[in-house]
């Protein structure tokens, strides 16, 4: 009986030895990833390890790592600090977020990404085509999964340093553009009041997997000429001066 006890304990150990070690390239290839979603070269173990890089169609995050809380496995809810690029690298994107597992399902804390605006333009299908400069700064203080995507969602997003090239060719000096973040009918919703000199006031959301737009802009009679002009690609103004964006 003594005997059995030995190797059962071997067993064991060699076991938690084993997933200890799992190499994460294994579980990646394993486990597959969406059609546009790369990542690699993988090192390390699912439990510590990094990647080159993290690649979502176009937009690229250089040298992706992540650490779980090994603590965390004792109370049933695995969690994950990750963190992709360098802040201190303006012109890249950058990520960083704790991310943990439970029963409720997934829950993220004090998560901070910033995408130079360039990149994400290509990602966008856009009602007139433009150019624009600048960094959009997402923080997330906390995300709860639900159905179909969020039960809960508390954060802001900026556009900093916000330039805006229309189809005039003139750049526009636009400062700040800020917006709230929240979670209604279970989708994440971005929200902007309106207060901003281009008078961009839209509610984005994401709706059967897409992207989706809708509100007004009335851009201040401050702005040069060409912006007006500019407003021909939009559309007709109602009553109010507001020009509608759906997209």
């Amino acid at each position: 009986m003594k005997y059995w006890k030995l190797t059962l304990a071997a067993l064991l150990a060699y076991l938690v030895f084993m997933v200890y070690l799992l190499p994460a390239a294994w579980v990646l290839h394993w486990a597959g990833l969406p059609a546009n979603v790369k990542i690699g070269p993988v090192q390390g173990t699912i439990w510590r390890g990094s990647a080159t890089i993290a690649q979502y169609q176009s937009l690229q995050f250089q040298q992706l790592r992540w650490h779980f809380d090994g603590w965390s496995l004792f109370k049933l809810a695995p969690k994950v600090t990750v963190t992709a690029g360098s802040i201190g690298e303006r012109d890249q994107p950058y990520a960083q977020a704790n991310v943990a597992y439970s029963f409720s399902g997934l829950k993220m804390q004090q998560a901070l990404v910033r995408i130079p605006v360039s990149q994400l333009l290509p990602l966008l299908e856009l009602p007139l085509p433009v150019a624009a400069t600048g960094e959009l700064m997402v923080e997330v203080q906390d995300f709860q999964q639900g159905k179909p995507w969020c039960s809960s969602l508390a954060g802001n997003a900026s556009w900093l340093d916000a330039r805006l090239q229309p189809p005039t060719g003139t750049w526009l000096e636009l400062n700040s553009i800020v917006a709230d973040l929240r979670c209604e009918q279970g989708s994440p919703v971005l929200i902007t009041d309106g207060e901003n000199s281009l008078g961009l006031a839209v509610t984005a959301a994401v709706e059967n997997n897409r992207l989706t737009v809708n509100g007004s802009l009335k851009p201040d009679p401050g702005l040069p000429t060409e912006v007006h002009q500019a407003m021909q690609f939009v559309g007709r103004p109602d009553a109010q001066g507001r020009y509608t964006i759906k997209f």
